[in-house]
Protein backbone atom coordinates (compact mmCIF):
# COMPACT_ATOMS: atom_id res chain seq x y z
CA UNK A 1 0.00 0.00 0.00
CA UNK A 2 1.16 3.55 -0.70
CA UNK A 3 2.32 5.08 2.59
CA UNK A 4 2.48 8.62 1.22
CA UNK A 5 -1.19 8.56 0.19
CA UNK A 6 -2.27 7.49 3.67
CA UNK A 7 -0.07 10.19 5.23
CA UNK A 8 -1.60 12.84 2.97
CA UNK A 9 -5.12 11.59 3.67
CA UNK A 10 -4.49 11.57 7.44
CA UNK A 11 -2.98 15.07 7.38
CA UNK A 12 -6.03 16.32 5.48
CA UNK A 13 -8.34 14.85 8.10
CA UNK A 14 -6.38 16.56 10.87
CA UNK A 15 -6.49 19.90 9.05
CA UNK A 16 -10.25 19.69 8.53
CA UNK A 17 -10.98 18.56 12.10
CA UNK A 18 -8.81 21.28 13.66
CA UNK A 19 -10.56 23.89 11.51
CA UNK A 20 -14.03 22.59 12.36
CA UNK A 21 -13.42 23.24 16.07
CA UNK A 22 -13.88 26.99 15.64
CA UNK A 23 -17.20 26.64 13.83
CA UNK A 24 -18.84 25.47 17.04
CA UNK A 25 -18.27 28.92 18.58
CA UNK A 26 -21.07 31.15 17.32
CA UNK A 27 -21.54 34.75 18.42
CA UNK A 28 -25.29 35.22 19.06
CA UNK A 29 -27.15 37.66 16.82
CA UNK A 30 -28.25 40.90 18.42
CA UNK A 31 -30.87 43.32 17.12
CA UNK A 32 -29.60 46.88 17.16
CA UNK A 33 -26.59 48.27 18.98
CA UNK A 34 -25.35 46.76 22.23
CA UNK A 35 -23.19 48.12 25.02
CA UNK A 36 -19.61 47.14 25.84
CA UNK A 37 -20.92 45.45 28.96
CA UNK A 38 -23.22 43.27 26.90
CA UNK A 39 -20.32 42.28 24.64
CA UNK A 40 -18.27 41.26 27.68
CA UNK A 41 -21.27 39.32 28.95
CA UNK A 42 -21.53 37.47 25.62
CA UNK A 43 -17.82 36.65 25.72
CA UNK A 44 -18.19 35.36 29.27
CA UNK A 45 -21.03 33.09 28.19
CA UNK A 46 -18.88 31.77 25.34
CA UNK A 47 -15.78 31.26 27.51
CA UNK A 48 -16.36 27.51 28.13
CA UNK A 49 -16.58 26.92 24.38
CA UNK A 50 -13.48 29.06 23.78
CA UNK A 51 -11.54 27.12 26.41
CA UNK A 52 -12.75 23.86 24.88
CA UNK A 53 -11.57 25.07 21.45
CA UNK A 54 -8.04 25.82 22.65
CA UNK A 55 -7.90 22.60 24.66
CA UNK A 56 -9.01 20.46 21.72
CA UNK A 57 -6.73 22.24 19.25
CA UNK A 58 -3.74 21.49 21.48
CA UNK A 59 -4.88 17.89 22.06
CA UNK A 60 -5.18 17.42 18.29
CA UNK A 61 -1.77 19.03 17.84
CA UNK A 62 -0.30 16.38 20.17
CA UNK A 63 -1.98 13.62 18.16
CA UNK A 64 -0.82 15.10 14.85
CA UNK A 65 2.80 15.42 16.01
CA UNK A 66 2.79 11.81 17.24
CA UNK A 67 1.04 10.56 14.10
CA UNK A 68 3.56 12.38 11.90
CA UNK A 69 6.47 10.84 13.81
CA UNK A 70 4.92 7.39 13.66
CA UNK A 71 4.28 7.41 9.90
CA UNK A 72 7.22 9.50 8.72
CA UNK A 73 10.05 8.40 11.03
CA UNK A 74 9.06 5.00 12.38
CA UNK A 75 7.13 3.35 9.56
CA UNK A 76 9.00 2.11 6.51
CA UNK A 77 5.92 0.68 4.83
CA UNK A 78 2.37 -0.26 5.75
CA UNK A 79 0.07 -3.22 5.34
CA UNK A 80 -3.70 -3.67 5.45
CA UNK A 81 -3.72 -4.06 9.25
CA UNK A 82 -2.04 -0.68 9.79
CA UNK A 83 -4.37 0.90 7.26
CA UNK A 84 -7.39 -0.50 9.10
CA UNK A 85 -6.10 0.68 12.52
CA UNK A 86 -5.35 4.11 11.09
CA UNK A 87 -8.89 4.42 9.72
CA UNK A 88 -10.37 3.57 13.13
CA UNK A 89 -7.91 6.04 14.67
CA UNK A 90 -9.16 8.76 12.30
CA UNK A 91 -12.75 7.80 13.09
CA UNK A 92 -12.20 8.93 16.68
CA UNK A 93 -10.18 11.98 15.57
CA UNK A 94 -13.16 13.15 13.50
CA UNK A 95 -15.43 12.69 16.55
CA UNK A 96 -13.40 15.20 18.62
CA UNK A 97 -15.19 18.38 17.40
CA UNK A 98 -18.48 16.91 18.64
CA UNK A 99 -17.14 15.76 22.01
CA UNK A 100 -15.27 19.08 22.37
CA UNK A 101 -18.44 21.07 21.72
CA UNK A 102 -20.35 18.87 24.17
CA UNK A 103 -17.69 19.47 26.84
CA UNK A 104 -17.62 23.22 26.13
CA UNK A 105 -21.41 23.48 26.26
CA UNK A 106 -21.73 21.54 29.52
CA UNK A 107 -18.33 21.93 31.28
CA UNK A 108 -19.69 21.09 34.72
CA UNK A 109 -21.62 18.00 33.65
CA UNK A 110 -19.83 14.71 34.19
CA UNK A 111 -21.16 12.90 31.09
CA UNK A 112 -19.82 15.62 28.77
CA UNK A 113 -16.33 15.57 30.32
CA UNK A 114 -16.36 11.76 30.40
CA UNK A 115 -17.28 11.38 26.72
CA UNK A 116 -14.56 13.86 25.78
CA UNK A 117 -12.00 11.99 27.88
CA UNK A 118 -12.98 8.61 26.48
CA UNK A 119 -12.77 10.04 22.95
CA UNK A 120 -9.18 11.24 23.26
CA UNK A 121 -8.18 8.16 25.27
CA UNK A 122 -9.49 5.92 22.45
CA UNK A 123 -7.28 7.83 20.00
CA UNK A 124 -4.26 7.28 22.24
CA UNK A 125 -5.00 3.56 22.60
CA UNK A 126 -5.27 3.11 18.82
CA UNK A 127 -2.00 4.97 18.34
CA UNK A 128 -0.34 2.64 20.87
CA UNK A 129 -1.81 -0.37 19.04
CA UNK A 130 -0.26 0.78 15.77
CA UNK A 131 3.11 1.33 17.44
CA UNK A 132 2.97 -2.08 19.09
CA UNK A 133 2.03 -3.79 15.82
CA UNK A 134 4.92 -2.16 14.00
CA UNK A 135 7.33 -3.06 16.79
CA UNK A 136 6.49 -6.73 16.25
CA UNK A 137 6.93 -6.54 12.46
CA UNK A 138 10.46 -5.44 11.66
CA UNK A 139 9.76 -5.42 7.94
CA UNK A 140 7.35 -2.49 8.45
CA UNK A 141 9.54 -0.17 10.51
CA UNK A 142 12.77 1.74 10.42
CA UNK A 143 15.37 1.08 13.06
CA UNK A 144 15.50 3.84 15.67
CA UNK A 145 18.03 4.50 18.39
CA UNK A 146 17.29 3.06 21.83
CA UNK A 147 17.10 6.61 23.19
CA UNK A 148 14.30 7.61 20.79
CA UNK A 149 12.41 4.38 21.48
CA UNK A 150 12.59 5.00 25.24
CA UNK A 151 11.42 8.59 24.78
CA UNK A 152 8.45 7.38 22.74
CA UNK A 153 7.55 4.87 25.47
CA UNK A 154 7.79 7.54 28.17
CA UNK A 155 5.63 9.97 26.19
CA UNK A 156 3.06 7.27 25.52
CA UNK A 157 2.90 6.18 29.18
CA UNK A 158 2.64 9.76 30.46
CA UNK A 159 -0.03 10.65 27.91
CA UNK A 160 -2.16 7.58 28.59
CA UNK A 161 -1.78 8.06 32.36
CA UNK A 162 -2.73 11.72 32.11
CA UNK A 163 -5.87 10.96 30.10
CA UNK A 164 -6.88 8.22 32.57
CA UNK A 165 -6.53 10.69 35.44
CA UNK A 166 -8.59 13.21 33.47
CA UNK A 167 -11.34 10.63 33.00
CA UNK A 168 -11.28 9.70 36.70
CA UNK A 169 -11.53 13.35 37.75
CA UNK A 170 -14.75 13.70 35.77
CA UNK A 171 -16.33 11.77 38.64
CA UNK A 172 -14.94 14.26 41.19
CA UNK A 173 -14.81 17.78 39.70
CA UNK A 174 -14.98 17.98 35.93
CA UNK A 175 -13.02 21.25 35.38
CA UNK A 176 -9.90 19.64 36.93
CA UNK A 177 -9.94 17.08 34.13
CA UNK A 178 -9.03 19.89 31.71
CA UNK A 179 -5.56 20.07 33.27
CA UNK A 180 -4.92 16.37 32.73
CA UNK A 181 -6.25 16.47 29.16
CA UNK A 182 -3.86 19.35 28.44
CA UNK A 183 -0.81 18.12 30.37
CA UNK A 184 0.57 15.83 27.60
CA UNK A 185 1.20 18.91 25.44
CA UNK A 186 4.23 19.71 27.63
CA UNK A 187 6.30 16.66 26.72
CA UNK A 188 4.81 15.94 23.28
CA UNK A 189 5.04 19.36 21.63
CA UNK A 190 7.55 21.52 23.54
CA UNK A 191 10.99 20.81 22.03
CA UNK A 192 13.57 19.32 24.40
CA UNK A 193 11.15 18.79 27.29
CA UNK A 194 12.34 15.25 28.05
CA UNK A 195 15.97 16.35 27.64
CA UNK A 196 15.33 19.02 30.28
CA UNK A 197 13.85 16.41 32.63
CA UNK A 198 16.97 14.29 32.16
CA UNK A 199 19.21 17.21 33.13
CA UNK A 200 17.08 18.19 36.12
CA UNK A 201 16.88 14.69 37.57
CA UNK A 202 20.34 13.64 36.37
CA UNK A 203 19.54 10.49 34.40
CA UNK A 204 20.11 9.48 30.80
CA UNK A 205 17.90 7.59 28.35
CA UNK A 206 20.57 5.46 26.74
Amino acid sequence: MDKSRIETFSDSIFAIVMTLLIFYIRVPDSAGSITDGQVWSILASLSPLIISYFLSFLVLAVFWVNHNFMFHSFMKKIDSRINFLNLIYLLFIVFIPFSSNLFGSYPYNQPAALIYGLNIFAVMVLQAMMMQYMSKHKELRNELSSRIVKQVRIRTALTEGSYVLGILFTFVFTPISIFFYLFPMIFNIIPGSLNLVERLFKFELT
